[in-house]
C-alpha cells in the first residue's frame, strides 16, 4: 500500500487552505463589502497570519501594546522584582518590593499598557501598599498620588526613547 498518497494529499489541502486569496464579499442585503480574515470577519480589523509569520512592526509589540511604552515600563519597573510580564497583553507586575528608605512599607506595582499609540492614557499603574506593623503586613491599599507620578515617569522615558530613536 502507498503511504505517500495521503500525506500529498493532506499537505496539498493544508497549502490550499493558506492561500492569500484576499477577495470582498458582498453582502446580499445591504450591498456592503467587507474583506474577512482568517479569525474574524473583516481582516482589517484583529491580526492576520501574514503579521504573525512577518512581523514588520516597529513601534508595536504586541498587536495592541506601544513598544516605546512596553520598554520605559519595563526600564522604569526594573528596580523592582518582576514577577511577570505579558508583552502581548501589555501587563507587567512587580513583587513586593522593599525600599531601603522605608523599610516599613512594601509596594507591589502592576503596569497596563492600554494602546498601540504613545498617548497619556495609554498606561495605568497600581500601586499596593502594605505597612509592616506588630509582625504582620497590613491590609492592602492603594496611593493614587504614587500611581500618577510613576505613570508619568514611564510616559516621560517613553517619550525619551522614541525622540532618541529617530535620530
Amino acid at each position: 500500500m502507498n503511504y505517500n498518497l495521503p500525506i500529498l494529499f493532506i499537505l496539498l489541502l493544508m497549502t490550499s487552505a493558506c492561500s492569500s486569496n484576499r477577495a470582498s464579499v458582498t453582502n446580499p442585503i445591504t450591498g456592503e463589502k467587507s474583506n474577512p480574515g482568517l479569525f474574524s470577519k473583516d481582516a482589517s480589523k484583529g491580526i492576520s497570519l501574514d503579521e504573525i509569520l512577518n512581523p514588520q512592526i516597529k513601534d508595536n509589540v504586541g498587536a495592541n501594546i506601544n513598544g516605546y511604552l512596553w520598554r520605559a515600563s519595563l526600564n522604569i519597573l526594573s528596580t523592582a522584582p518582576l514577577i511577570s510580564t505579558d508583552a502581548l497583553g501589555g501587563v507587567i507586575i512587580t513583587d513586593w518590593y522593599v525600599d531601603k528608605n522605608s523599610k516599613n512599607e512594601r509596594l507591589k506595582i502592576t503596569a497596563f499598557i492600554k494602546t498601540a499609540e504613545l498617548k497619556s492614557n495609554g498606561i495605568g499603574v497600581k500601586v499596593h501598599i502594605q505597612s509592616f506593623k506588630d509582625g504582620f503586613w497590613s491590609e492592602t491599599y492603594t496611593n493614587k498620588d504614587l500611581e500618577t507620578k510613576i505613570e508619568d515617569n514611564i510616559l516621560n522615558e517613553a517619550r525619551n526613547l522614541r525622540n532618541n530613536s529617530k535620530k
